[in-house]
């Protein structure tokens, strides 16, 4: 190998030029295919590129607004207060329309369905809870005899001519409907019934359910609903692209809103003591609510007047016990749990029997339990100032607001500042005071008493002085927790008033007036309460309450409603 360092000045001048010329070449030999590109391209003897014209596009006409056609044949207030959309005009004229808004029918295709739902509805005291479409039709029509039909004239507020033909599609002109402009059964006998928009029901009105449906069904599809009025829009136009929400916009909005709705389950007595504890420690704890657990369960709320505290050290239940001091051991729990109990009201009158027996206050035991098992409580606590303090609930929108106290005693399941046990009532004016804050909050206030206990369907003249000044200060529900029998009702100053439910769970062996008793639920929309359904049960098994027969309900509301005419009359 040669080394530059012992090479002559002349040598080292060629091995220079040596080196020059090798980078030279390594340079030269790097850029030649850009350099041969560049020649190929200017090269004589290729002809050069020619330009290629593209045609002139066609401008797309721009399209004219979409023309909207509104039947003639819909409620002009269905629209009111309707925006029309951007780029949508209205149309007098359905064949030189895009679209058309109208009552759907099975003969068209439509983009989009909304609907108005109406509610078939008698006064509150009607023993009657459904009617087949087709019998109502032909009461309507005149093909039965009247004195068959369970009213005297159906009462309905526009669209008639519309609710005629969701009655008898074939003979909607016949359709014998009266027209009225008002929702107050005040003004109507007994014997007069109405068809009423969803969002006007009262709970002055009992819904009629149709072919076993009512728009308050926990599972209510508008769909499959008779007196569901479907309107849809549907396309005439096929030339132009139509986003899909552009159809919804040009709809009238439903007025029933299912996120709106709130439903309450309230009940009577339960004492998980005595037979109904051996019952249950026997067959098993959930064995009690096998016949109405799905129907707690299927509530928003369910509530529930638990009268025994719970108490780790209860023995195990004596059948044949015939006194009146009471407790639960825990894993009856398991039984509220299973219905699905969301509140827990604590007016009753044995809170404090452990303390009595066994002196141990169980109730902070028995608040743990609820607190660990997501259940809430009210009319009942540690101190008199918790049990006063009203349990307050929103849901969809609706806000609801529970108190409750203990009138009757005795006096050992007071609380007081410093012990546990249920809210006192008093001299009543703590109470009023409360309802009428909660009113002016917003909430509808919902109260439950412990009151006297009598064994009467009627109510008492002591109820009745009581319970009303309560509706009065503006409750929406008053509710006698302590009756052992399902008492009258009423409805005074705006409230809904049950003087007792009766027993939910509790066994009073030889009173069998005692076996049947109510379940309510209620029904609350848009911050209204709207409608109440009275469920009827009766006892079985000392423990078991099961939904009655049509023909033992037929007779228990006749009993009740009975003996709920005098309290129409009494100032």
């Amino acid at each position: 190998m040669i080394k530059i360092k012992h090479l002559t000045a002349l040598n080292r001048k060629t091995v220079l030029l040596f080196l020059t010329l090798s980078l030279s070449l390594s340079a030269c030999q790097t850029l030649a295919p850009i350099q041969a590109a560049s020649t190929v391209t200017a090269s004589p003897t290729t002809p050069p590129p020619t330009a290629t014209n593209l045609p002139t596009p066609t401008p797309s006409p721009t399209p004219g607004p979409l023309k909207l056609n509104l039947s003639a044949e819909l409620p002009a207030d269905l629209f009111a207060g309707m925006p029309t959309p951007l780029g949508v005009v209205l149309s007098d004229d359905p064949e030189e329309s895009d679209v058309i808004v109208e009552v759907a029918s099975d003969k068209q295709t439509y983009e989009s369905i909304s609907y108005q739902v109406y509610a078939l509805v008698s006064p509150f005291f009607t023993v009657q809870d459904d009617i087949l479409l087709k019998d109502l039709a032909s009461y309507l029509t005149g093909n039965s005899h009247e004195e068959q039909a369970p009213f005297k004239e159906i009462y309905a507020k526009e669209p008639i001519t519309l609710l005629q033909r969701l009655i008898d599609p074939k003979n909607p002109n016949r359709v014998a409907l009266t027209p009225s402009t008002s929702t107050e059964f005040s003004v109507f006998p007994d014997d007069l019934w109405m068809i009423v928009p969803f969002e006007e029901l009262i709970p002055e009105f009992k819904v009629i359910s149709v072919n076993g449906i009512s728009p308050l069904d926990d599972d209510f599809d508008p769909s499959e609903y008779a007196l569901s009025l479907p309107i849809g829009v549907r396309l005439v136009t096929t030339d132009r692209e139509i986003e899909p929400e552009v159809f919804s916009s040009l709809l009238p909005e439903s007025n029933f809103h299912p996120d709106q709705l709130t439903s309450l389950i309230m009940t009577g007595v339960t004492a998980m003591a005595r037979d109904t504890a051996f019952v249950m420690s026997t067959e098993d704890v959930l064995y009690p609510g096998t016949n109405i657990r799905n129907v707690m369960r299927s509530a928003d709320l369910t509530h529930i007047s638990n009268e025994v505290s719970f108490f780790a050290d209860c023995p195990f239940p004596d059948p044949d016990y015939e006194g009146f001091i009471f407790c639960s051991a825990p894993e009856y729990l398991d039984l509220l749990v299973d219905l699905g109990t969301d509140i827990v009201e604590l007016t009753g009158n044995h809170n404090n029997d452990v303390r009595a027996i066994y002196k141990v206050d169980s109730v902070p035991y028995t608040l743990d339990l609820y607190r660990k098992n997501d259940m809430q409580w009210y009319a009942g606590g540690t101190n008199i100032t918790n049990a006063k303090t009203p349990l307050k609930i929103e849901h969809n929108g609706n806000k609801l607001a529970f108190v409750g106290c203990n009138s009757y005693g005795p006096y050992m399941a007071w609380a007081t500042e410093d012990s546990s046990g249920a809210a006192p009532c008093e001299d009543w004016e703590w109470i009023k005071q409360t309802i009428a804050a909660l009113k002016q909050e917003g909430y509808l206030p919902i109260v439950t008493l412990q009151f006297e206990e009598e064994y009467l369907y009627t109510a008492t003249s002591k109820a009745i002085r009581d319970f009303r000044p309560l509706a009065e200060a503006g409750a929406v529900i008053v509710n006698g927790s302590q009756s052992h029998v399902g008492k009258a009702l009423e409805f005074y100053s705006d409230a809904l008033i049950q003087y007792g439910l009766g027993n939910l769970f509790f066994d009073q062996p030889g009173y069998f007036i005692t076996y049947d008793s109510f379940i309510q639920k209620h029904f609350f929309y848009q911050g209204r309460h709207i409608s109440t359904q009275l469920l009827t049960i009766t006892l079985e098994d000392t423990a078991k309450p099961r939904f009655m027969t049509p023909e033992e309900r037929v007779k228990f509301l006749q009993d009740i409603f009975n003996a709920s005419v005098e309290l129409r009359s009494t100032p």
